[in-house]
């Protein structure tokens, strides 16, 4: 669906980026603080390999879940990439024809 140089891009934008403008960018109806802590949480404990394969697999690493995490965490990646869809940090791979 997303080719792992777009992941590893949204990867390094999220690790590099301020957390203020971050949240600013991100927010909206449907990524909420929780989404926006989760995401950081995986962000800053996993290397760029691990990122890639919890974020293609949809997976999470072994971290310690709030309980408001608990409550995200099935729509959690689905979530998560359609906010960075719309804002334009990763667009879905088209198969060749």
């Amino acid at each position: 669906m997303y080719s792992p140089d777009q992941v590893l891009s949204v990867y390094e934008f999220l690790l590099h980026t301020p957390e203020g403008p971050l949240r600013k960018m991100l927010k909206d109806d449907k990524t909420t603080d929780v989404h926006i802590n989760l995401l950081l949480k995986i962000v800053k404990n996993a290397s760029k390999e691990k990122f890639i394969e919890y974020f293609t697999a949809g997976s999470f690493p072994v971290i310690k879940f709030s309980a408001n995490d608990l409550k995200i965490k099935e729509t959690f990646w689905a979530t998560c990439c359609g906010s960075l869809e719309s804002r334009g940090l990763l667009n879905t791979q088209k198969a060749a024809a």
